[in-house]
């Protein structure tokens, strides 16, 4: 498929409609432990995308050492949640509870329990989980039936240890239909790559600044869908480590969105939470008309002119060409029956006129 300038693409959207302003704002809730607190990384998240133009407003509640299933029962973590209106809840669970399954397995009924509290709290908030990293060393652990068939040592290096950690954020998120910030792999990417960028402090287990630097351009990535290589703010960082940060992030997280889950579920929420909306702009409303939005198989595209010749495009929200077609003539119908549930982009290239759909 061709792959067009997202940038391009939403900035179109941008001049076309206010409520685009949207797309670049996001509230954002933390709740995690010290890999959340430490370096104020949602601080550092806020001025990433302060120096691409955007905004996060953001809270957060990370007590040292905390579990998901503990801010369950944490007056502050539930009120905060209840203020509503978050975009996205972001949850992060204490550093060795996905490492083993045991311990991750335990926290999944958590997991689903804090998620209905999300949704039933705010109708258009996302639930994200922050997969984290591995030990600098890795570990050793004791794995016991039922998880294994006997009781065997584990030694697992950095690498083993952060892909037990992702996959088990992976299994939860698939399972509560949520997405993921990979913090733990752009953290592998970087250190297989760039070694001389040291990520673990002298504990071998929380970020030093450069850990949590990777860690924000990884949420860039993943909030505001939007390429980590334009971020201007290097936070003190040297301009060359800063860049082969950043181009981890791109690599790992916005180069493979739906890897992550991200957009994945769009189509879950209510049409009026939608950043982009659904609705025809005003300016395009005056060229065509199209119906039915939702979509579940065929788009009708009624043009209010007579004899239009157009080529219409249509991406999907990685702004990629999913299907492009030529008109001469009044309507054309366009079939979506192929296309996965999410948010697509309807462009005219002769007008550049632009209307949003979503596909059920």
């Amino acid at each position: 498929m061709k792959k067009l300038n997202l940038g391009l693409i939403f900035g179109l959207l941008v001049l076309f409609s206010g409520k685009i302003v949207a797309q670049n704002t996001k509230r954002v809730l933390f709740l995690g432990n010290s890999y959340t607190h430490g370096n104020n990384l949602p601080e550092m998240i806020s001025n990433v995308a302060a120096s691409t133009g955007k905004t996060l407003i953001f809270d957060m509640n990370a007590p040292g050492g905390y579990y998901i299933n503990q801010h369950l029962t944490n007056p502050v973590s539930l009120s905060k949640i209840q203020v509503g209106d978050w975009d996205n809840i972001v949850l992060q669970d204490q550093s060795l509870a996905m490492a083993y399954p045991g311990y991750s397995m335990v926290q999944l009924p958590s997991s689903i329990e804090i998620d209905g509290i999300i949704k039933a709290n705010n109708t258009c908030a996302q639930t994200m989980f922050f997969s984290t990293w591995g030990r600098k060393y890795g570990d050793t652990y004791l794995c016991a039936p039922p998880y294994c068939s006997e009781d065997i040592w584990i030694n697992r290096d950095f690498y083993q240890m952060n892909t037990d950690i992702q996959t088990n954020y992976k299994l939860f998120a698939d399972t509560i239909r949520a997405s993921m910030s990979p913090v733990g792999a752009v953290w592998a990417n970087i250190k297989q790559n760039y070694p001389n960028i040291e990520l673990h402090e002298t504990d071998d287990s929380h970020p030093t600044w450069a850990g949590s630097y990777a860690a924000a351009c990884c949420f860039y990535a993943a909030i505001f869908r939007s390429d980590p290589t334009q971020i201007t703010f290097n936070a003190g960082l040297s301009e060359i480590d800063a860049n082969h940060i950043k181009l981890a992030a791109k690599q790992i997280v916005y180069n493979n969105l739906t890897n992550w889950n991200i957009g994945s579920y769009d189509h879950l929420l209510d049409s009026n939470c939608l950043t982009l909306g659904i609705d025809d702009l005003n300016s395009s409303a005056a060229y065509w008309k199209i119906n039915p939005n939702p979509v579940t198989d065929l788009l009708s595209i009624a043009f209010t002119g007579s004899n239009v010749t157009d080529r219409i495009i249509v991406c999907n929200v990685l702004g990629e060409v999913v299907l492009e077609t030529e008109i001469s003539g009044t309507e054309v119908v366009l079939d979506f029956s192929q296309f996965s549930s999410g948010l697509y982009v309807v462009k005219s290239t002769t007008t550049s006129r632009i209307s949003k759909v979503i596909k059920k």
